[in-house]
């Protein structure tokens, strides 16, 4: 876990208790949750990609929130499954995406090559991020943290968002993306000399 996610995960657990509240008690189930929370992304990638900022902080926000909130909603009403464990996953990595995959195509259409270059190395840096990890779980390694996590990255591109220096943004996430996986394979490193030592 991240020095974010860390220090601030009761602050967020309780300010989100209340979404959680409302979306249980009406019986709204986590994988249509997980569902919405990719759509309302990508739909804030389109009004990025047309530089409709104010929109696209406000449905990729809530996107976000929706995607925080699926897995707390499963536990409360009981409803934790493999396949919902394995859907919210993928969604995750084709959210992940779709805001640097809306920012290289709006680069490229302006002939910014070092926005389209970031684009994707933020994006490159955001799934090593994530298959650093599932590679670890997949030999049995599990809690490995990192410094730029998923909460990190997503801050992190609001911000350059409503501060307009998406350029800056991209540049700390591609750092904090590689910086991250680096930092993952050698911890998984360690773990297996331990298990074979």
């Amino acid at each position: 876990m991240s020095f974010v996610s860390r220090e601030f995960k009761p602050y967020f657990e309780r300010s989100i208790s209340p979404v959680v509240d409302f979306l249980s008690t009406r019986g709204v189930h986590p994988n249509l949750i997980t569902l919405a929370g990719f759509g309302l992304i990508t739909l804030g990638s389109v009004a990025l990609y047309y530089k409709m900022s104010l929109a696209a902080l406000l449905l990729m926000g809530m996107g976000a929130l929706l995607d925080a909130v699926d897995g707390a909603v499963a536990r409360r009403r009981g409803l934790e499954s493999e396949f919902g464990a394995f859907l919210d996953s993928t969604v995750d990595r084709l959210s992940d995406a779709m805001p640097f995959l809306s920012l290289g195509l709006l680069y490229a259409e302006v002939s910014q090559p070092l926005g389209v270059a970031l684009s994707f190395t933020a994006l490159i840096g955001s799934y090593g991020v994530s298959y650093t990890r599932a590679r670890a779980e997949a030999l049995g390694i599990y809690g490995i943290g990192g410094i730029f996590e998923r909460t990190e990255r997503w801050l992190v591109l609001l911000l350059g968002i409503a501060s307009e220096l998406i350029p800056l943004a991209l540049f700390i996430i591609t750092l904090g993306g590689f910086a991250t996986s680096l930092q993952r394979v050698y911890e998984v490193k360690k773990s297996l000399d331990r298990r074979y030592s």
